[in-house]
């Protein structure tokens, strides 16, 4: 009777109410929202420290590429190994007979210390591209990124600045850069990614002050480098980006900015010297003092025309002693030397083919409007870099490849906001569907 007039009936069993009631938020869907946390912040973290703390920057990749393999298991490996390898099996090519050289080096431990700097390259590949790819606020993985960039070189710039004036230094080098070449090559990869959140400055919600923020920020530091080569390109192949996106408005405030900026340089009477001599590039014996190391470079492609000497053993004091190097020569000072005397010829073929591969597959996405123009631009804007900087430096090698990687990444999933394609249902692409990177995702609405 108790039972049969209650008020409150039993309720009803567990499985009755779970499949009655729906969930939205599973526990896997919870565990890959903080997966892709964790990634961002180890994202963010290793780009902010580019130009600041070496020892951060090598946890957070590290720690940031366990869990990247972590988000692409939940999204799934066939979607991002089929969109991914097309772009990056030459460069894995590379980094296997990177590991190659280093144990065919007489060096064997440095030779391999170089390969796995070139392993945690590709290993940046894969955390970036999961951090902005994977995730369904792309645009809020760019602008963190944006400021993580910024802000790393701000800080890393004004605490190289104090130490320059304290310390009574002639040029800059930028915290774990190195020295002013190096980190005016560092410049050169962020003018070029700087370019690109310009590009999407009202996609990614910007203001617009940042950017001539940022280009003065870039344009004192490379000032303070001293670095020639650097002066002349960087200018150069931001130009042939506004070209390729038909910016004739800020070509010509670009055009008018550099000839008053010339202007003002050749008042300083160090830095007229400095702009004058780019014309004049054997005056001062700086260009022809790289001739011998280009000449040991041969030298050791003809003692070991396969794999090279090995990766970062350029300054190793026994290779000076046998190849007849300049004290000086702690790399090759061009791209081409540097990798045909510590790669070889196989090193050499798949890192050229690694950037062609690049470049087709950049232009057959453009043309289909997979990726949008600024894609072209990244890779335009990089391959002038490498080919005019490349002539008197190496442009490979350490945070540097790093930021290459991170351009690559940012070209892959350049479609943001109202550069996507609209969906039948009105939303916009967030770049995971079929013709984007990597997962088969087609309603994710990019915030």
């Amino acid at each position: 009777m108790s039972t049969l007039f209650s008020t409150n009936p039993s309720p009803p069993p567990l499985e009755d109410l779970r499949n009655k009631i729906h969930f939205p938020f599973s526990s896997s869907v919870l565990a890959q929202s903080r997966v892709e946390r964790i990634v961002f912040l180890c994202a963010w973290l290793c780009v902010f420290n580019f130009s600041f703390s070496e020892a951060v920057k090598e946890i957070s990749l590290t720690v940031g590429f366990v869990f990247s393999l972590v988000l692409v298991g939940h999204h799934g490996w066939k979607a991002y190994l089929a969109r991914i390898v097309p772009w990056t099996w030459p460069f894995a090519l590379f980094v296997s007979l990177s590991f190659a050289s280093g144990i065919h080096s007489i060096n064997t431990f440095e030779g391999l210390r170089g390969a796995w700097g070139d392993f945690e390259t590709l290993m940046g590949l894969v955390l970036f591209s999961s951090a902005i790819g994977l995730s369904d606020r792309k645009g809020e993985v760019f602008r963190g990124l944006f400021v993580a960039l910024l802000g790393g070189l701000l800080a890393g710039g004004c605490l190289s600045l104090w130490e320059m004036g304290h310390y009574h230094k002639e040029n800059l080098g930028i915290m774990n850069l190195g020295d002013k070449n190096s980190s005016a090559q560092f410049l050169s990869y962020v003018s070029i990614l700087v370019f690109f959140f310009q590009a999407n400055k009202s996609r990614l919600s910007l203001p617009y002050a940042a950017f001539p923020i940022s280009y003065a920020l870039i344009a004192v530091l490379l000032y303070f480098c001293h670095s020639r080569t650097f002066i002349l390109t960087i200018p150069f192949f931001l130009l042939l980006m506004i070209l390729i996106l038909k910016w004739w408005k800020t070509l010509i405030a670009w055009m008018a900015a550099l000839f008053v900026l010339l202007g003002l340089s050749l008042v300083n009477p160090f830095f007229k010297w400095e702009i004058t001599s780019i014309l004049r590039p054997t005056a001062d014996g700086s260009f022809e003092s790289r001739y011998p190391t280009w000449e040991g470079a041969i030298r050791m492609w003809k003692a070991h025309p396969l794999l090279g000497i090995g990766p970062d053993n350029f300054h190793m004091p026994n290779i000076h002693k046998i190849y007849n190097l300049p004290e000086y020569a702690s790399h090759g000072h061009n791209i081409f030397f540097n990798l045909l005397g510590e790669y070889g010829s196989l090193g050499v073929l798949s890192f050229s083919l690694w950037v062609a591969v690049w470049g087709i597959l950049t232009v057959r996405s453009v043309r289909k409007k997979e990726l949008p123009l600024i894609s072209l631009a990244l890779y335009i804007g990089l391959m002038a870099d490498l080919v005019t900087s490349g002539i008197a430096h190496p442009m490979w090698g350490g945070t540097g490849s790093l930021a290459i990687m991170l351009i690559l990444a940012t070209a892959m999933n350049a479609r943001i906001g109202s550069n996507a394609p609209t969906l039948s249902n009105g939303q916009t692409d967030s770049g995971l569907s079929p013709a984007g990177p990597f997962q088969n995702t087609t309603t994710r609405e990019n915030r």
